[in-house]
């Protein structure tokens, strides 16, 4: 009789794993969320610009990379310091990378480049 009743666990066990299994197979992805930006270009000619601006344009495309597309910055409509707000909260999102000495650099190329590119 016990080992009947063990089998019996280790058979509903086992069908409550494959069970699971299959459920998290079929479970929807989680899509990624688009915003309107997304679908802009995803890079800046950066030739005209100073050569400070230019290094401080690779530190961008290197840190604000590693969460989203470029082309979210990119196609942003954010100004002046608006930029140093979203930039600082971006800092505090886990695994971002960007500190207190690598987020101004980038603050200030996008204060330049939303100068810049707004006059074109």
């Amino acid at each position: 009789m016990r080992r009947l009743i063990v089998w019996i666990s280790v058979i509903l066990a086992i069908g409550l794993i494959v069970i699971i299994t299959v459920a998290l197979v079929r479970m929807p992805q989680a899509t990624p969320k688009i915003f309107p930006a997304d679908r802009g270009p995803n890079f800046i000619d950066v030739s005209v610009y100073s050569s400070e601006m230019q290094e401080n344009y690779k530190l961008f495309e290197q840190k604000c990379s590693r969460c989203h597309t470029l082309a979210r910055p990119i196609n942003s409509e954010f100004v002046g310091e608006e930029w140093r707000k979203y930039v600082y909260k971006m800092m505090r999102k886990p695994g971002s990378g960007l500190t207190p000495n690598t987020a101004e650099p980038i603050i200030q190329f996008l204060i330049y480049d939303s100068k810049v590119r707004t006059k074109e």
